[in-house]
């Protein structure tokens, strides 16, 4: 019976201690990394709403760029950091899905080293084409696409990229064989689309917005359940009839493996709570077009062992590998 008594004694303190470190949390400034360059939409996006979180979490959140390889070095940082809580990643698909799967040593791994926190956002992805090609529907494209073999061409943001393999995603569904041609970015494409050497591109709306305004480019497709506020006509895949290119650009947070469950659900409800702001859910929508969500750590994980599997099969069938 005393062995017994010290056991729940030792339970009960455990238990206070870790209720008390979860309400003293955070009592200092939260890291988070974002795993590519400044600049970019998911940097200007996780500026947005670490503002707003901070203010939430009654505490500083520093945004911290370390870009690289896919997103995987400021992954991995986060994969080793000290499991507290005050330094997370805001990453998406690049690290958290792809990633994993496309290099050969990512040096992490995505369900043994980090924990999810909450789905943030998602958006869809876009076909887009010149102006001067004559389609102007998907089924359009495709049998123009299939007419010729070969001499069309996409632009993505790299080898390996969520573009990249959006487009190659495409070709898969709908059998059709068009080129990959890989940019460091769709701004360094605009020449060539107005060329009209590449064709073709994928992207989320406001990449390529300006140049559809422009009279350049005209959208084709979207990946999402939903038409884009941007460009409202533009039928989404599942009013095309091609439900296999249905998938969605998208943000999550993560932690450290090992971080108190405590921390995780302060994180967690603090960041539905900051979403939820009619404000910044308009924000998001017009400017990224970008749907908040804000769901459970338990969906999350859920959702990312689903990205996962989907996207290892596209790699698989693609043939990409990266050392």
């Amino acid at each position: 019976m005393t062995r017994l008594a010290v056991l729940w004694v030792l339970a009960a303190l455990l238990c206070a201690n870790s209720l008390a470190f979860g309400q003293a949390f955070p009592n200092r400034p939260i890291r988070m990394v974002v795993p590519f360059a400044p600049g970019g939409s998911i940097d200007t996006v996780g500026r947005l709403i670490a503002q707003r979180w901070g203010a939430n979490l009654n505490q500083q959140i520093v945004v911290d760029n370390r870009g690289g390889a896919g997103g995987t070095i400021g992954t991995l940082l986060v994969a080793k950091a000290p499991a507290d809580g005050y330094t997370i990643l805001y990453g998406n698909s690049g690290p958290l899905s792809i990633g994993p799967n496309l290099y050969a040593k990512p040096g992490y791994d995505l369900f043994r080293d980090l924990a999810p926190v909450s789905l943030v956002n998602s958006a869809p992805f876009l076909i887009f084409a010149i102006t001067a090609l004559p389609v102007n529907s998907v089924h359009e494209l495709i049998a123009y696409a299939k007419e010729r073999p070969g001499q069309l061409n996409y632009a993505s943001s790299g080898i390996g990229s969520g573009l990249h393999l959006m487009g190659e995603l495409f070709k898969s569904v709908t059998g059709v064989n068009i080129v990959h041609v890989p940019f460091t970015g769709l701004g360094a494409a605009t020449s060539e689309f107005a060329s009209g050497r590449v064709q073709l591109a994928v992207s989320t709306a406001p990449g390529l917005l300006a140049l559809v305004r422009a009279g350049r480019m005209k959208g084709i497709v979207s990946s999402g359940s939903r038409r884009s506020p941007a460009l409202p006509d533009v039928p989404t895949c599942l009013e095309a009839g091609i439900a296999g290119f249905c998938s969605t650009s998208w943000h999550a947070i993560v932690a450290p493996a090992g971080t108190p469950k405590q921390v995780i659900l302060k994180l967690q409800q603090t960041l539905a709570a900051t979403l939820a702001s009619p404000e910044l859910r308009d924000q998001l929508m017009v400017r990224e077009d970008a749907e908040s969500i804000g769901s459970s750590p338990e969906e999350l994980a859920r959702f990312l062992r689903s990205e996962s599997a989907k996207w290892a099969k596209v790699i698989k069938t693609v043939g990409v590998k990266v050392e």
